[in-house]
């Protein structure tokens, strides 16, 4: 009969020596929606905080509210509320797994070598949607350019460019090329399953774009995940991604300028 001290350590032993573990289809899904449902908690309460802050009253109508949550400054700052929520649910997702929370979501960072060749494959697709709307006469995205006239006009235009720069491209390619990728391809689904599918996944969180934008995007997540599976770098589809809106905003900011 072991004592109850020496039972306690074979228990504590046996937890401390598990291996580590994927969460393959079923968990990788489960956890990607705590995750979103993580960063919507966060930006909901930074919404909050902000209505508390300008002395509005939690109870304003709907329309208005609704009206604030569209204003680019009130926005970014529910982008970056929301981004510590989102990484705590996968990295709580990770420690489960009992795995290093880099090693889980391949954070190895990219050479300058390495990503010359992403950065300039993926301007060629953008080359090549640019000129397909151009020739059918599809119109630049009100959204784009609606939330940048706002962010200039009230002062949030800093804030608006930090989120789309930093906070978002980080906390989506850790999401969805990072940890979603890492289950969803080691699943049934293999490397190009999880590749079309976590690229489905992001094109839906871009609801606000016409069907054009969404076909773009679609055609930008598979990109992205190509380079994610071929390089085994969640920091480079991140910094890809990053130069992705850097460029949009440059775009939209001449757009308004010149035109």
């Amino acid at each position: 009969m072991l004592s109850r001290q020496e039972y306690d350590y074979a228990v504590a032993e046996a937890r401390r020596t598990r291996p580590p573990r994927n969460w393959y289809f079923l968990g990788t899904t489960l956890f990607g929606v705590i995750a979103h449902g993580a960063s919507v908690l966060g930006a909901m309460l930074t919404m909050v905080l902000l209505l508390i802050s300008y002395d509005i009253p939690l109870d304003i109508p709907s329309t208005d509210l609704k009206s604030l949550m569209h204003q680019a400054g009130w926005m970014a700052l529910a982008m970056i509320g929301s981004f510590p929520f989102t990484l705590g649910a996968i990295w709580f997702a990770t420690r489960l797994a009992r795995q290093p929370f880099a090693d889980y979501l391949a954070l190895r960072w990219p050479t300058a070598r390495e990503l010359v060749r992403p950065l300039a494959l993926m301007l060629a697709v953008l080359v090549v949607w640019f000129v397909t709307g151009w020739l059918i006469g599809q119109r630049a995205s009100e959204f784009a350019i609606d939330s940048y006239r706002s962010a200039k006009a009230s002062g949030w235009l800093a804030v608006y460019v930090a989120a789309l720069l930093v906070f978002v491209p980080i906390s989506e390619e850790f999401v969805v090329r990072g940890f979603l990728f890492r289950g969803w391809s080691q699943s049934f689904l293999g490397p190009v399953g999880a590749i079309v599918l976590t690229s489905a996944v992001w094109t839906a969180l871009h609801i606000q774009y016409n069907a054009f934008y969404l076909s773009e995007i679609f055609a930008i997540g598979m990109v992205l995940g190509y380079f994610r599976w071929q390089t085994g770098s969640t920091w480079l589809t991140t910094i890809v991604h990053a130069a992705i809106n850097l460029g949009s905003v440059i775009q939209t900011a001449v757009m308004l300028a010149y035109v």
